[in-house]
């Protein structure tokens, strides 16, 4: 149990409970919404990092150093706005992969949510399921959200159909995001318009 808790703080640098609702107090690997990427990387990094833009609106895109080793995660992306020379962070993900193991996928997502929920009893959780139309198969998300203020933390972990593991390779995973309120509204109202 006392390992289960070392990792979860790592996962969220625990805020105290009247601090638990604003996205700042939460933290993977360190880093959190709000936060100057150059604090972490280099510039040249950032910038030679490919970036992947939504499509229909290139006001933010994402990235995903994968030659860095975490404590945590087998890899953090980060969504940035285009042009910000600052590179404040908007949104930060961790993931996990669970190579046809999705039942330890379940456990891990558990102890992150109940963890989560342990910190304040002010935040509210939701879950709930999302099936993959068109080329992910019978592929599924099972997801917990909870609100904070300015943007929401998310727990899920998702189960891909046998066709996609196959053709891309992938596993099952566990992700953990953090995302501000801007970043949300920009995603819900113009990245696939």
């Amino acid at each position: 149990m006392k390992k289960i808790l070392a990792v979860l703080i790592l996962i969220f640098i625990l805020p105290t409970p009247s601090q638990a609702d604003n996205i700042r107090d939460f933290q993977i690997e360190g880093m959190s919404i709000g936060d100057s990427l150059l604090d972490y990387f280099s510039r040249k990094k950032i910038e030679d990092e490919d970036k992947l833009f939504y499509p229909s609106s290139k006001t933010f895109y994402s990235i995903t150093p994968l030659d860095r080793e975490y404590e945590i995660y087998e890899a953090v992306s980060f969504s940035l706005k285009n042009d910000d020379k600052n590179y404040k962070i908007y949104q930060l993900k961790g993931s996990m992969l669970f190579n046809n193991k999705l039942n330890e996928c379940f456990k891990k997502k558990d102890e992150i949510v109940k963890e989560i929920s342990n910190i304040s009893k002010n935040l509210k959780e939701e879950n709930y399921t999302n099936d993959f139309a068109g080329k992910a198969g019978k592929s599924i998300a099972y997801i917990t959200d909870f609100k904070l203020s300015g943007g929401f933390a998310r727990a899920w972990c998702t189960s891909w159909d046998e066709s996609v593991k196959k053709e891309k390779g992938w596993g099952d995973t566990l992700n953990v995001d953090i995302s501000s309120q801007e970043y949300l509204n920009w995603l819900n109202n113009e990245a696939y318009k």
